[in-house]
């Protein structure tokens, strides 16, 4: 039998009548000033600031009752695309604390205006991370996801799904990992539940606020309760932000005094969305790593820059400091060579060039690379972070491969597992195809050379990130 989860705050935060309910919404998106929306929502408006804005796939909105904070949060849901089938909405909780996230374990999710199907594949996804739990109680009286749904009802073409997922106390790395596998599958939408500032006097909020605003739109560190309701999942988009060069545009900004007319203890309401990169990605180092192995067709040295070579015309200033990257070779979207290094021994430019001509002619697991392939080969240079050691929640008794797994954040960790003479390392860049921790660490083991099902106290794990650029064909 399928289950409902049935709106709480109907009637009270929303109205509890559907013509009503309808009627309110519509009129809320229809505020919107016509030179924020996407190109294609316009009536031949134009925007001066953004002349071919896009949909957005990622806006932050206010939860708060529709009187208060509904003319902000419309400016969000206007950003959206109306064809989108899928939104992960990420709310606080007010009713059940919790550490980690919750999904609500429903089929169905209820309005005043019908139900709305909870998309299973993005569920089953996201069930799969170490810190999510399915736990119907955080939603039952819940209302930062169930706000949203009216107006994505509205908005939205019929026939899309929704996934509500509850944060509570959590790193923001943890947030972005759940944001990720939302972002990864197509027509998604990410939809981010926040107020601001709490109760405090109009002119104090607005101080409060301003400063808030200027920490989200520098994708500053990760923001506290005092700031936002929904500190936990703003951070979370805050840092994928970053990881994925999206860049946060404010839309509009007020608080209730500006709504509802008392000044005394108000709350604060801000609206966002998050762009693409509109400029082309830096490609120094592919181009580097193509020119060494093209280099190499024609009897010619290392390239560690435009025209001059490893053993003669030294690095560029860009290039000169210590680095460590890896260089991957892929025809057809199949992997044709891989090679790199985990610790920085030498100046990134020469490590570059050395491991370029390694990844295509030195590839045990493939026959050197040709010419011909080369002028089609997809290139991309992995620069890492230096590799941190996981240390064992209980030094007596050694890692453990349960807390590996649940301390691993898919999609953006990559890992060094180290046995006596066995080791071996996957890029962040695997997750996209072993996104579960188990099959991820299992991979590992057998890359290592050692049993994937099998593990030792003594195996020693390490973790970096990187920072990856692209030559595509």
């Amino acid at each position: 039998m399928e289950t409902i989860r049935h709106p709480a705050v109907a009637g009270f935060f929303y109205p509890g009548d559907p013509g009503d309910l309808a009627r309110q919404v519509d009129s809320l998106l229809e505020a919107v000033p016509q030179e924020v929306l996407p190109r294609s929502s316009r009536n031949g408006a134009s925007d001066s600031r953004v002349p071919n804005r896009p949909y957005a796939r990622a806006v932050s909105a206010p939860h708060a009752g529709y009187v208060y904070s509904g003319a902000t949060a419309a400016y969000a849901y206007r950003q959206l695309d109306p064809a989108t089938r899928r939104v992960l909405i990420l709310g606080p909780t007010h009713r059940v604390g919790i550490r980690g996230m919750a999904l609500t374990g429903a089929d169905w999710q209820e309005t005043p205006l019908g139900r709305i199907r909870t998309d299973g594949e993005l569920t089953a996804k996201l069930a799969a991370l170490p810190d999510v739990v399915t736990a119907p109680r955080v939603h039952a009286e819940e209302h930062s996801m169930e706000v949203h749904m009216p107006f994505l009802q509205r908005y939205l073409k019929p026939g899309f799904t929704v996934v509500p997922l509850a944060v509570g106390v959590v790193e923001p790395e943890v947030v972005a990992a759940a944001i990720r596998l939302a972002w990864n599958m197509p027509d998604t939408a990410i939809l981010i539940s926040s107020d601001m500032s709490h109760y405090l006097e109009y002119d104090a909020a607005r101080a409060t606020d301003g400063k808030t605003i200027r920490q989200i739109l520098a994708g500053a560190p990760a923001l506290v309760g005092e700031q936002a309701c929904g500190a936990f999942p703003l951070s979370g988009m805050m840092a994928f932000a970053a990881a994925r060069g999206l860049t946060p545009e404010l839309l509009d900004a007020r608080n209730s005094g500006d709504t509802a007319g008392d000044h005394s203890r108000v709350v604060g309401y801000a609206a966002f969305r998050w762009n693409e990169p509109v400029s082309p990605p830096d490609q120094t180092l592919p181009r580097l790593a193509y020119e060494s192995i093209a280099s190499a067709f024609a009897g010619g040295a290392a390239v560690v820059e435009n025209g001059s070579s490893g053993a003669d015309g030294g690095a560029s200033a860009a290039f000169a400091a210590p680095g460590a990257a890896f260089v991957t070779l892929t025809l057809d979207g199949r992997l044709r060579g891989c090679i790199g290094s985990l610790a920085a021994r030498r100046p990134l430019g020469e490590d570059v060039a050395a491991n370029a001509r390694a990844a295509a002619f030195e590839d045990p697991r493939f026959p050197e690379l040709t010419e011909a392939e080369l002028k089609r080969a997809d290139i991309e240079v992995s620069v890492l972070t230096e590799p941190r050691p996981m240390k064992p929640e209980d030094p007596t008794r050694g890692l453990t491969r349960e807390e590996v797994e649940r301390r691993l954040l898919p999609g953006f960790d990559g890992a060094v597992l180290t046995y006596g003479a066995h080791r071996g390392t996957f890029l962040p860049q695997v997750w996209n195809q072993l996104p579960q921790p188990y099959d991820f660490v299992s991979g590992l083991l057998r890359k290592a050379g050692l049993p994937p099902n099998w593990w030792d106290p003594a195996i020693e794990v390490e973790t970096y990130r990187v920072q990856a650029s692209h030559l595509l064909r």
